[in-house]
């Protein structure tokens, strides 16, 4: 990377977009080039990062005070773990930052915008990558960060065409600003299949189909799209069974724990924890299918992909329609339930030597995600 960067992130929490920022901090260190990270707030990859990168955190801790107030008993008070700096800190940090010299500031993701506007004060210029579709925009974005993003960020990085797309024909972001840079993934090294051992742990049969998912259960992921079309197709066939990994103990997880308990008597559908190490689970699959209803670029997809099983998505969800555009067979009319479970019957039913053909290409598609040659792409973008 020719300029000096400073790079900028929101948090460090174990997601889609934070993971990208980890993968390309990783190969700017292989390469040489020391990276430099500042985020709005910690997490569990924090250490990560510093392991790869000069990191500097915006919110702080809590006071000394606030550590001293806690311990009172029976003391009624807000519990928070972090609070925004003072206005000395704020000033000790620039001046910090500014000493660096920095020529570019580059925000990861637009929940980032908000503290880049903090740093015009390095006469830095700005550039974006953006992860996000039109939910996430209006969630974690004000129309004060898009104005900011539409006036004062030199370029702008879409994950994916539809990202573009919404970027230019709903946030009037410059076209000859936008262009589209695919994600960097890290594919799993190891190549051992534990498909077998992870169906013995869930008590599926060795020759049994399995329909998976994967991802943060939640509206956007369309976890409880795939609950219903798990019900559809396990009414139909006695031998299939479907797993999502990625529930937790909030309320829309509960929801569909509580969906299952109504129907589920054989336990057939699989509502799995996120776990540190999916990949047992990408082994024992027959079809990924990727249930988004907005996805910009899911990084799970890819490893479906590298994984050599088919995928079925939806048309309009994000970054599926750029990973499928040879196959668009293997696309659905947008959260059409009945389609995606027709077409799911369908996958699963040819001949197995044609699902292992498919599966080959998407794992070739898959690996031209790597670290190589998103640099190299990231570069030619830079030289136009």
């Amino acid at each position: 990377m020719a300029n000096k960067v400073l790079f900028v992130g929101h948090d460090a929490n174990r997601a889609g977009a934070q993971l990208v920022l980890l993968h390309w901090i990783k190969a700017e260190a292989a390469r040489g080039d020391k990276p430099y990270l500042l985020l709005a707030r910690g997490g569990v990859l924090l250490k990560t990062y510093q392991k790869y990168a000069q990191v500097w955190v915006w919110e702080k801790g809590p006071s000394q005070f606030a550590k001293w107030v806690k311990k009172i008993p029976l003391l009624k008070r807000e519990e928070r773990i972090n609070r925004e700096p003072s206005i000395a800190e704020i000033k000790r940090l620039i001046a910090r930052l500014q000493r660096e010299k920095f020529d570019l500031i580059l925000g990861n993701t637009v929940a980032s915008l908000g503290l880049m506007q903090q740093l015009r004060p390095l006469n830095a210029s700005f550039e974006a990558y953006i992860h996000e579709l039109d939910f996430s925009l209006k969630m974690y974005a004000s129309k004060e960060d898009m104005a900011f993003l539409r006036n004062d960020c030199r370029r702008v990085y879409a994950v994916s065409a539809q990202v573009q797309q919404v970027l230019q024909e709903t946030y009037s972001v410059p076209l000859g600003n936008l262009a589209i840079l695919p994600p960097i993934v890290e594919l799993p090294k190891q190549q051992q299949d534990r498909g077998q051992e992870q169906r013995k742990a869930l008590g599926i049969p060795a020759n049994a189909p399995v329909v998976f998912g994967c991802g943060l259960a939640e509206w956007r992921k369309g976890t409880d799209i795939f609950v219903r079309v798990a019900k559809q197709l396990i009414a139909k066939h006695a031998d299939l069974h479907m797993v999502w990994v990625g529930v937790g103990n909030e309320p829309f997880s509960a929801d569909l724990k509580a969906e299952k308990a109504n129907w589920d008597t054989e336990n057939r559908l699989h509502l799995v924890p996120t776990q540190a190490d999916p990949k047992p689970y990408f082994d024992m699959a027959d079809l990924f299918f990727l249930s988004s209803r907005e996805d910009p670029f899911p990084l799970v997809m890819l490893e479906a992909g590298y994984a050599a099983t088919p995928i079925i998505g939806f048309k309009g969800a994000g970054g599926v329609n750029d990973f499928l555009a040879a196959h668009p067979e293997l696309l659905v009319e947008y959260t059409d339930e009945a389609h995606a479970a027709n077409k799911i019957e369908m996958v699963l039913a040819w001949p197995l030597a044609e699902r292992k053909a498919l599966g080959l290409k998407l794992k070739e598609k898959a690996l031209g995600y790597s670290a190589t040659n998103f640099i190299q792409r990231f570069s030619e973008l830079n030289e136009q």
